[in-house]
């Protein structure tokens, strides 16, 4: 049989967009009681962990989905607590805000603190760690290790509760499974960087997995093989999971002069791009860079559903009109062919 892989990418407050349709094909297939592995980045590594959790604990997995997405629709000011910051931090974001650049990232310090996440995230899965999680379910999380003494430079970490005896250093079985999905989940310049501490190890400060695979779906195919759940990729089908397409673009009209495009520009200061252009350029090329690999080896074994947004949906902003589009985005999912090819493939499982 398949292994059979569910996996969601990061975006901010568009994990909701991810719930909506995790719920949604879960009422028509009933998939997530019968996937094998849960792989996430950033807001979907928070997803995947709560996921994986689910299963082990035996909660109905329909019931804890549409507590997900109720968690981003209505604890979102808990989510995004602003930081209290020094006044020159104020004082530039209060410029940016007048030019309607804020809402993140912070300059002089992290935009929003964590303590409202971790709450949330306490709830969810409360102090239960990583060795939890059913042998028989593999969770695959990813998140950057700012530094590490046995290595030059910053590493990337696939995050596991796989036993994987030929890469020791991945045995985090007594690290929490709220630190997994924070660590995952720390944005920089949003969230401050996260320390992961367990059973006397000190692992040192993590970063959002965003900043080197925001789509985590090579990432769970790499866990399952490696941990000889599947033989290789032809044992697999996978769902993966975005968090809609940003119409987000810089134009040749916008450039003009290449010359000139300093970090200013990129972030839509002093141009035409869209404030966030620069984050959003690494974020969904990223994403989308790991779906074209996995598409290439898995072929018709893999399905992405990732909605068009019709406006640009900040990975903070939780205003009326945010949900307004991403349910319009799920809604149009919902009659495309993606989904079609998703529901013939989950029937299956």
């Amino acid at each position: 049989m398949a292994f059979k892989l569910v996996s969601c990418d990061g975006g901010g407050i568009r994990g909701y967009l991810t719930c909506l349709i995790l719920q949604s094909l879960h009422e028509e297939t009933g998939f997530l009681d019968k996937a094998d592995g849960f792989a996430g980045t950033s807001t979907g590594g928070l997803i995947a962990v709560a996921l994986a959790d689910g299963r082990t604990q035996g909660k109905d997995m329909g019931v804890l989905v549409s507590e997900l997405a109720a968690h981003y629709r209505g604890d979102a000011d808990q989510i995004f607590l602003e930081n209290e910051r020094g006044v020159l931090d104020k004082a530039l974001d209060t410029i940016m805000r007048r030019f309607r650049l804020g809402g993140g990232p912070g300059i002089m310090a992290s935009q929003y603190h964590a303590s409202g996440l971790e709450r949330i995230g306490t709830s969810l899965v409360e102090d239960r760690t990583i060795g939890s999680i059913s042998s028989d379910l593999v969770l695959a999380v990813n998140t950057v290790c700012l530094h590490r003494s046995d290595t030059i430079g910053w590493s990337p970490f696939t995050i596991t509760n796989q036993n994987l005896e030929h890469e020791a250093w991945l045995d985090m079985t007594t690290v929490k499974l709220l630190d997994v999905a924070m660590a995952s989940s720390a944005a920089p310049s949003y969230f401050p960087p996260h320390l992961i501490t367990a059973d006397g190890v000190d692992y040192g400060y993590f970063a959002d997995g965003g900043t080197f695979a925001n789509n985590p779906v090579m990432n769970g195919i790499n866990v399952a093989i490696a941990a000889e759940r599947a033989k290789g990729v032809a044992d697999i089908e996978a769902l993966s999971i975005g968090t809609g397409q940003q119409p987000t673009d810089i134009s040749e009209e916008m450039i003009k002069n290449p010359d000139d495009w300093g970090l200013l520009k990129w972030f839509g200061v002093t141009s035409g791009a869209p404030k966030g252009a620069l984050i959003e350029l690494l974020l969904t090329t990223s994403a989308e860079n790991q779906y074209w690999m996995a598409r290439m080896v898995l072929k018709n074994r893999l399905v992405r559903i990732n909605p068009p947004l019709p406006k640009i949906v900040g990975l903070a902003t939780h205003k009326p009109e945010s949900y307004m589009l991403m349910d319009h985005a799920f809604q149009a999912s919902k009659q495309s062919k993606y989904w079609s090819n998703a529901v013939e493939m989950l029937q299956k499982w």
